[in-house]
C-alpha cells in the first residue's frame, strides 16, 4: 500500500508529521505495511502553480493521495483543481461531521443529538465540458441569458455507485436530490441513479425535492446519511453544514474517479502564519477516508474517527480551545489520537 503526501513547508510540514504518527501507530497495531512517498515542489510548480508531470505520475502510482490544502504557496485550491483534472477525478465526497463536545462553539444549532451529525455529500464536480455553450440573446424584445448544461451518463452512474458503496458501510440510506429538478439533466441523473440502485438492493433510496432536503438539513441533519446531489446544491449544503461543526478545521473531502484511487484533503486551507498551533483533525479524518475508500481498511478508519471523537473531549489545540478543557500542542494531541486508535484496534483482536 502506497500513500502519497503532498504538503508544503511550514505548518503543513509539521501537520504531516503528526498525521504520519497516527498512521504509523494504526499500521503497527494492525500489522500493516504502508509506504509513504512525498511530492517534491518543482521549480516550475513554484512559478506557475501547475502540477508537474513528475507530481502527476507520483500520484498515479499511489493508492491514495493526501493533499494538504493551503492558503498560499504551491498547494492552493487552484492547484488542487488542476491536479484533480489531470488525474481524471470527476466526483467529490465531503463529510459533514459534528462532535457533541464542540456543540458550544457551533454557529448553528446542532440537532444531531448526543451522537452529533455524520452526513456524507456525494456529487460530481463542475468541469468545462458541463457548460459548453453560454450567452445572451433577445427573446420577445427582452435580453435573456442562457446556459447549456450537459450531464454525462457514465460519470453520473459512477458517482451514484460511489454513493451507494459508501452507504453500504454506513446506515444504508441514500437521498437523491437535484436543485434543477425540472431540467433534463436532473431527469437523466435520476434515471441513472435508479439504475445504479438496482445493484445495491440493501440500500434504501429516496428521491426528494431540493426544498425538502434543505428544510430537513436545517432542522434535523443528524437524520441524514448519504446525500447524492448536483454540484451547486452540494456546495450550498456543505457550507450550511459547516455551521454545525463548531470549527471549519474539522471538515475534509475527497475526489474520486474511475478506480479506487482518490485525492483526500482538508476543506479549510491551512494558515501559513508561522508558529500558529493548528488542529490536525481535518487531515487525520481525511486520512481515515483514504484508508476506507482507497485502501479498503474500514475498521482502521472507524477506529481513527472514534479516537478523534474521544480525544476532543479530553483536550484541544489552541485554535479550537475550550476553557473547561486543557490546551495541548498539536504533537501531544496527535499522540493521544494515535494511542487511542491503537487501543481501539487492539480491543477487537
Amino acid at each position: 500500500m502506497k500513500l502519497c503526501i503532498l504538503s508544503g513547508s511550514g505548518p503543513a510540514e509539521e501537520i504531516a508529521s503528526h498525521v504520519k504518527t497516527v498512521l504509523e501507530a494504526v499500521c503497527k497495531t494492525s500489522y500493516l505495511s504502508l509506504e509513504f512517498c512525498y511530492g517534491r515542489q518543482e521549480e516550475m510548480e513554484l512559478q506557475t502553480g501547475v502540477p508537474s508531470r513528475e507530481t502527476v505520475d507520483l500520484c498515479r502510482t499511489s493508492d491514495a493521495v493526501l493533499f494538504f490544502l493551503q492558503e498560499s504557496g504551491v498547494y492552493t485550491r487552484q492547484y488542487l483543481d488542476l491536479l484533480r483534472a489531470k488525474l481524471g477525478l470527476f466526483g467529490s465526497m465531503r463529510g459533514i461531521r459534528t462532535f457533541p463536545s464542540l456543540s458550544a462553539c457551533a454557529a448553528g444549532k446542532d440537532t444531531g443529538g448526543e451522537h452529533g451529525v455524520d452526513c456524507l455529500l456525494v456529487q460530481e464536480e463542475w468541469t468545462n465540458d458541463m457548460l459548453p455553450e453560454q450567452g445572451e440573446k433577445v427573446i420577445d424584445g427582452d435580453l435573456c441569458g442562457y446556459d447549456v448544461l450537459l450531464v454525462n451518463s457514465q460519470t453520473a452512474q459512477l458517482t451514484a455507485r460511489m454513493a451507494f458503496q459508501a452507504a453500504m458501510e454506513r446506515n444504508k440510506q441514500v437521498i437523491f436530490t437535484d436543485l434543477c429538478e425540472k431540467m433534463s439533466s436532473a431527469a437523466l441523473r435520476r434515471r441513472v441513479t435508479n439504475l445504479a440502485a438496482s445493484e445495491f438492493p440493501e440500500i434504501s433510496l429516496s428521491h426528494l425535492p431540493s426544498w425538502e432536503v434543505v428544510e430537513r438539513f436545517t432542522r434535523a441533519p443528524g437524520g441524514m446519511d448519504v446525500l447524492l446531489t448536483d454540484p451547486l446544491l452540494g456546495n450550498l449544503l456543505f457550507a450550511q453544514g459547516a455551521a454545525f461543526s463548531g470549527t471549519p478545521n474539522l471538515q475534509c473531502g475527497a475526489y474520486f474517479g474511475f478506480g479506487k484511487q482518490g485525492v483526500y484533503y482538508n476543506t479549510m486551507p491551512l494558515s501559513d502564519k508561522p508558529g500558529e498551533s493548528l488542529c490536525p483533525v481535518s487531515l487525520i479524518l481525511a486520512t481515515a477516508m483514504a484508508l476506507r475508500y482507497s485502501i479498503g481498511l474500514e475498521w482502521e478508519a472507524h477506529c481513527m474517527e472514534n479516537a478523534v471523537a474521544k480525544v476532543l473531549t479530553l483536550g484541544r489545540t489552541s485554535d479550537i480551545h475550550q476553557l473547561s478543557l486543557p490546551s495541548v500542542s498539536p504533537a501531544v494531541f496527535s499522540a493521544y489520537i494515535a494511542q487511542t486508535a491503537a487501543e481501539y484496534i487492539s480491543s477487537a483482536e
